[in-house]
């Protein structure tokens, strides 16, 4: 008996460490992805930025020399240009860098606070456009601005960077096109409801009921752990203190079902 117990907290114990890796490993990759993202627009800003210098340097030589109207003009015309294309470019990588910060705190603290839904999803898509960005995959959300939360943002993250991310790699194929949409609406004064469907090739009847199961995939060896499902279920259900339900048809796509407390009850948890 006392080997079995043992055993018992042993495998415990190995799956939240597995649960943990794959939370880490989850956030490593976003790490990894927003860093790829950065480079372009800090590159494109830089390139933008020495062309201007020089373009300044050869006006201040034209200046000594005799600086001419159509001169002035085409510097004027350049360097509007350049202006707009720097704006443009450090607003996209502000825009990144924001996202990734508040997603690290909100992972890191896990703390409760009051928070925008509508902000929490576009920034965690944000910070997921650089796994998007090649697939042709659109997120269409549609979620009121004016919906508030008292929750655990970071959680919630990480619950919608799982389901976004298990709908990109098991609900469609590499080159399908395809859509993800992500809806809030209030259940009740008390309550929200968000849905995380795609219109991808669905789940198969005898895994529906399986798909919670820690290490249960499909494509194992194919970038699936079979923990993310896992995580989702603990997260919702646990500190979320909410549910989740699926369902699913066969090449009509996948539907979740997150039935969240608008506030949550400490006093009840």
């Amino acid at each position: 008996m006392f080997d079995l117990q043992q055993a018992n907290l042993a495998l415990q114990q190995n799956h939240e460490r597995l649960l943990a890796s794959e939370k880490m490993a989850a956030l490593g990759s976003l790490v990894a992805g927003v860093a790829h993202e950065l480079n372009t627009p800090i590159g494109n800003a830089l390139v933008t930025a020495t062309t201007f210098r020089d373009h300044t340097r050869m006006l201040l030589d034209q200046f000594q020399t005799g600086l001419t109207r159509a001169a002035l003009k085409d510097y004027l015309d350049q360097a509007t240009q350049a202006s707009d294309m720097l704006e443009r470019n450090l607003h996209r990588a502000s825009s990144l860098i924001q996202s990734f910060k508040q997603i690290a705190v909100d992972q890191a603290s896990s703390g409760a606070r009051t928070f925008s839904l509508a902000t929490v999803v576009t920034e965690t898509m944000l910070a997921l456009s650089p796994t998007l960005k090649n697939r042709p995959i659109e997120v269409v959300q549609d979620i009121p601005a004016n919906l508030t939360m008292y929750s655990f943002p970071g959680p919630l993250e990480q619950v919608l960077m799982n389901l976004v991310n298990n709908a990109v790699l098991h609900g469609f194929d590499v080159s399908a096109q395809g859509t993800i949409r992500i809806i809030a609406t209030t259940e009740t004064p008390e309550s929200v409801r968000l849905t995380v469907q795609d219109d991808g090739v669905g789940i198969e009847p005898a895994h529906l009921t399986r798909i919670y199961d820690p290490f249960f995939s499909t494509k194992f060896g194919s970038g699936g752990s079979g923990l993310g499902l896992s995580i989702c279920h603990n997260i919702v259900t646990g500190v979320l203190g909410g549910r989740i339900d699926v369902s699913s048809r066969l090449g009509e796509g996948t539907r979740f079902d997150l039935s969240l407390p608008m506030r949550i009850d400490f006093a009840n948890r």
